[in-house]
């Protein structure tokens, strides 16, 4: 796993789980922690890819939430008859299945994976990454080791992007905007896709902007009900970093932020009427 930057106690887990690999481990942490990074590179080790990309490898099938972010039970019923196949290959591994962020699969569709999970075919190996254990099924989470992805110290953070040939001011910059979270750090620092880009962008906009230019923007936010919790995860990630080094009327502002952010996510995710969730919010903050 050298190469990526790791919390010590994260690494020593996935060092003990490659010597000793079950049938399946559940890699849990928030979004933008490095999860599927974490998942890929492992992949390529226990099948002994040696640099090559477990996507292009035959027997390697990823599963992602698709345009409605679920994973449904068709997907796991594909899952089933694909494993039926044989593999040719006398290696003790010769199989990979990852399953991004895993906690989008419905609760038939979690069901229907346990037998896969109790007894997969030989030699494979099933990687599912979540961002909370609370959204799996108790008997999913029984049926594989789980390892938390942790965030990483900032000065690792710091050497690791130094040594990518990052500048200090980009790599400050970005680790304030990501919170720290390795995965989206390091996705805007290469200018690559993510899919808590556009909640960033939205969150730096709205601390920069007045009361009244935050209020204005509540009608068309609260129609996009996860994008508002994807800001929401921001700040309070952003808080987190900040508040580390702040002090005065800017740390009584992140804690405000921190707050205010955390308060709207447990109402939004409550159902609650996003327009005053957010009317409220902007006001606090």
């Amino acid at each position: 796993m050298s190469q990526l930057v790791l919390h010590p106690s994260t690494q020593l887990q996935l060092n003990a789980f490659k010597q000793a690999p079950s049938h399946a481990l559940i890699l849990i942490g928030p979004n933008g922690v490095g999860k599927m990074s974490v998942a890929e590179q492992l992949g390529a080790e226990l099948l002994e890819l040696r640099g090559k990309n477990v996507a292009d490898h035959p027997y390697s099938l990823i599963i992602r939430p698709d345009e409605k972010n679920t994973i449904s039970i068709e997907a796991v019923r594909q899952l089933e008859q694909v494993l039926k196949l044989k593999v040719p290959s006398t290696k003790e591994l010769n199989r990979l299945v990852i399953i991004e962020n895993s906690h989008n699969l419905g609760v038939e569709a979690q069901n229907a994976l346990l037998k896969t999970l109790e007894e997969p075919p030989k030699g494979t190996v099933l990687i599912l990454t979540a961002a909370h254990a609370q959204s799996l099924l108790p008997t999913i989470l029984s049926r594989g080791q789980q390892i938390t992805i942790k965030r990483p110290a900032n000065s690792d953070l710091v050497t690791y992007f130094s040594d990518q040939g990052h500048s200090d001011a980009d790599i400050k910059q970005t680790l304030a905007m990501s919170g720290g979270l390795p995965g989206l750090a390091h996705a805007l620092l290469t200018g690559k896709d993510h899919p808590l880009r556009l909640a960033v962008v939205k969150a730096r906009e709205i601390l920069a902007q007045s009361q009244y230019e935050r209020l204005l923007q509540v009608d068309e936010l609260s129609k996009q009900r996860q994008t508002c919790l994807d800001i929401m995860f921001i700040l309070q990630q952003m808080a987190h970093i900040s508040l580390q080094s702040a002090g005065g009327a800017a740390a009584k502002r992140w804690q405000t932020i921190m707050a205010s952010s955390y308060d709207a996510s447990v109402a939004l995710q409550a159902s609650a009427q996003p327009k005053l969730v957010l009317d409220d919010f902007m006001l606090k903050i």
